[in-house]
């Protein structure tokens, strides 16, 4: 009798075993989940870092080419440029379209996500207009999405006034005769760390945008073909 009691197992010896169980089926859930968590989170970060990387990298090349094209106004020499602290607007040597060829202008600014609360760095196209003395054409441009998720963008102009004043770093460019020799950026994220500065030279002199004489004002914009 003795013999038959101690090969089975007592209530409270399978309610020990069931605890037990019912821990180490818990603890390692938890492990898994949060590995899935862990794997989700890197793997986000690690598509965000990419595609600020591309739009960071796309974004210096479309400053570099800025192209120094002149409204047509015959009484006054005025670049299509307007630099401001957080917004820019300018033409690029880059075609609006995949199809399509000539200059672009260009808006950059932070807007806010459609629908949402989250700001992201915008970048408006539109085809330049011969005849145009502004960019309006810019307000009815599709919305591009160059960095997501960010708080805040500024920028700066580094370029003299005249040819006897030295260069320096202004917030706002309000010298509608002159193209700014560089331009820098400052973004921060949603949380509000700054990510990498960028300092961008314009590579295109003002004498490109001209096909008639430099010193004339009244010089036709030169389309690349």
């Amino acid at each position: 009798m003795s013999a038959r009691r101690q090969a089975g197992f007592t209530l409270i010896e399978l309610v020990v075993a069931m605890a037990l169980l019912a821990t180490m089926l818990l603890l390692l859930y938890g492990g898994l989940n949060f590995s899935l968590r862990s794997w989700d989170a890197g793997d986000t970060n690690g598509r965000r870092t990419a595609d600020r990387r591309i739009g960071t990298n796309f974004l210096r090349r479309e400053l570099s080419e800025i192209f120094p094209m002149r409204w047509k106004e015959p009484m006054t020499l005025k670049f299509a440029f307007e630099g401001a602290e957080h917004t820019l607007k300018f033409v690029s040597s880059r075609p609006a379209g995949v199809t399509q060829r000539g200059l672009s202008m260009v808006s950059l600014a932070v807007e806010q996500e459609p629908g949402g609360r989250k700001r992201d760095l915008v970048m408006r196209r539109a085809m330049p207009d011969d005849e145009a003395l502004n960019f309006n054409a810019l307000d009815k441009a599709e919305r591009n999405v160059l960095i997501a998720d960010i708080d805040s963008v500024s920028f700066e102009y580094f370029g003299s006034e005249n040819d006897f004043t030295a260069p320096q770093w202004t917030p706002s460019w309000t010298t509608p005769a002159r193209i700014p020799e560089m331009v820098r950026l400052r973004i921060r994220d949603a949380d509000g760390v700054p990510l990498p500065e960028m300092a961008v030279k314009v590579q295109l002199g003002e004498e490109a945008g001209c096909l008639e004489n430099v010193f004339q004002r009244s010089c036709r914009p030169r389309r690349p073909s």
